[in-house]
């Protein structure tokens, strides 16, 4: 059960990362940004394991 449940956990985090990038990309299209000269950086979003429903960037 443990593995189903952090299986589940992976893949809503996976689709809301998308949902997140399609809405920036859209919005960025929409102010006129190219994607060719941003200078952001990808940040990448993690759990902490003994704190399963905190989340640290």
């Amino acid at each position: 059960m443990k593995i189903e449940k952090r299986l589940l956990h992976t893949q809503f985090q996976d689709w809301l990362n998308q949902q997140i990038a399609r809405h920036l990309e859209a919005q960025a299209a929409r102010l006129g940004a190219d994607p060719a000269t941003a200078t952001a950086k990808p940040i990448q979003i993690k759990a902490h394991p003994a704190d399963a429903d905190m989340v640290h960037a």
